[in-house]
C-alpha cells in the first residue's frame, strides 16, 4: 500500500503502481485476510493520491476465487458460487484494473476434478462480465485434484473463446511457489493464434521494440547466436 516511509528521512510516498489485495464475498472471510472495507478504501485513496496513472487511474489488483470463504468457515451456509459474486461486488467498488479468480487454487476439497474446476471458472468469469469488471483467470489446479493438463488446455480455450479479459501464466505452467498448475507463457501464444487476437496494445509495442515480432504480428523464430531477449538488459539498463 502506498504509504509514508518510515525509513526515509523526508517521509516521503513508495511510488505504487498497482496495490494488491486478496478479497472474499464475506465480511468473515475478508477478515481471515486482514481486510476490511475501511483499509481498501485507504488503499484505493493513497494508490489513487500519487497520480501516477497514465491512460487512467485504476490502481487495484483483485485476486479471489471459488471456496475461500468456505475454507475459513466464513460462508454461512451460502454456496461458492455466490459467495464468489459477492466479491465481485467488493472489487466494482474501486474500480480495479484488474481482477483475477485463481479458479483452482485451493483443491479437490472444494473443485474436486477438472470438470468442477471449469465450471467454476465459467461462472466466475460470466458473474464477473457481468459486473462490469475486467475479469481474467488463473487457469490451475492443485497436484492433488483429479485434474491434468488437458484440463487447463480445454478451460483455456474455451475461456478465451467466451473472452476473458487475461489469463494468468507462470514459466513451464509449474508455479512451485504456490505448489499448483497453470498455464504456461507458450499457452497464451497458443491462443493468440488460434482466435486471431493481439497482445495488448502497450505489451505489443514492447515485443516489437525489443525485436520478438515479425512483421506479421507474430513471434519471432529465434535462428543463429543471438537472442531478442537480450535487448531487454540493455533496454533496463538505459
Amino acid at each position: 500500500m502506498p504509504c509514508h516511509d518510515e525509513h526515509r528521512p523526508d517521509g516521503a510516498r513508495r511510488p505504487v503502481d498497482l496495490v494488491f489485495q486478496s478479497i472474499a464475498g464475506t465480511q468473515a472471510a475478508n477478515a481471515s485476510f486482514g481486510v476490511t472495507l475501511g483499509l481498501l478504501d485507504e488503499a484505493y485513496d493513497a494508490a489513487r493520491g500519487l497520480g501516477r496513472g497514465t491512460a487512467g487511474q485504476n490502481a487495484l489488483y483483485f485476486e479471489t476465487g471459488q471456496g475461500s470463504a468456505l475454507s475459513a468457515n466464513a460462508h454461512h451456509g451460502v454456496d461458492q458460487q455466490t459467495v464468489e459474486a459477492r466479491a465481485y461486488a467488493v472489487a466494482r467498488r474501486y474500480d480495479p484494473l484488474l481482477v483475477n479468480t485463481v479458479v483452482g487454487f485451493i483443491g479437490p476439497e472444494y473443485l474436486y476434478d477438472g470438470r468442477q474446476i471449469l465450471r467454476a471458472a465459467l461462472e466466475d468469469h460470466f458473474c464477473g462480465k457481468l459486473l462490469g469488471l475486467p475479469m481474467g483467470l488463473d487457469i490451475c489446479y492443485t497436484n492433488h485434484a483429479d485434474a491434468d493438463d488437458d484440463d487447463i488446455a480445454t478451460m483455456l480455450t474455451m475461456l478465451g473463446v467466451a473472452g476473458a479479459s487475461f489469463v494468468i501464466c507462470t514459466p513451464g505452467g509449474d508455479d512451485i511457489m504456490l505448489n499448483y498448475q497453470s498455464a504456461s507463457y507458450h499457452d497464451a501464444l497458443y491462443l493468440r493464434e488460434v482466435l486471431g487476437l493481439r497482445p495488448a496494445p502497450e505489451f505489443e509495442d514492447w515485443l516489437s521494440r525489443i525485436g520478438l515480432l515479425d512483421d506479421a504480428g507474430a513471434i519471432r523464430d529465434v535462428t543463429g547466436t543471438a537472442h531478442p531477449l537480450t535487448a531487454i538488459g540493455r533496454e533496463l539498463a538505459a
